[in-house]
């Protein structure tokens, strides 16, 4: 299913260099959101307790295993994602909100990506957070669009990182 819609967007984006302003600003909308709807899959896992020690009967603490808790950069980036899936339904008519919105996020990646403890991770952030500044620098023409399989390539390695 989000394979279909990441498709759907990037044919979207393409289509933008011959679409009026407002279309365009929609399909970048629906391309973003496709190359990060992928982190939504990270979401469905669900956050365990993390190992804690217990006193046993005998005094002594004992470890009680559970699963890893989740990542906090991870959560971060989660977080941010959720922000802007939200923000982007109230913000699609408007080109400067929606560059507003993909600014934040690409923020909120790089910070991640400072907390973040395995460099793979740390770069996968950082690189996703380049694909959406480079996405709202060229709606003034500062860069040029990013190529929409590129940018779905890099979510699904984001989403990858953030399972693992």
């Amino acid at each position: 299913m989000r394979h279909r819609a990441r498709e759907a967007a990037t044919r979207a984006v393409v289509a933008r260099a011959r679409a009026p302003r407002a279309v365009a600003a929609v399909a970048l909308a629906l391309a973003a959101g496709a190359a990060v709807a992928g982190c939504t899959a990270a979401t469905a896992t669900p956050t365990a307790a993390p190992a804690t020690t217990r006193p046993t009967a005998t005094g002594t603490a004992a470890s009680v295993y559970g699963p890893p808790s989740r990542d906090a950069a991870c959560t971060t980036a989660e977080k941010a994602e959720q922000t802007l899936e939200a923000r982007q339904g109230k913000d699609q008519n408007s080109e400067t909100a929606l560059d507003q919105d993909f600014t934040n996020f690409a923020n909120a990646l790089s910070a991640a990506a400072q907390q973040e403890k395995s460099p793979s991770t740390a770069q996968a952030m950082t690189t996703l957070a380049n694909d959406y500044n480079d996405m709202v620098e060229s709606q003034s023409g500062a860069a040029q669009l990013p190529d929409m399989s590129q940018v779905q390539s890099d979510g699904e390695a984001f989403d990858k990182a953030c399972a693992a």
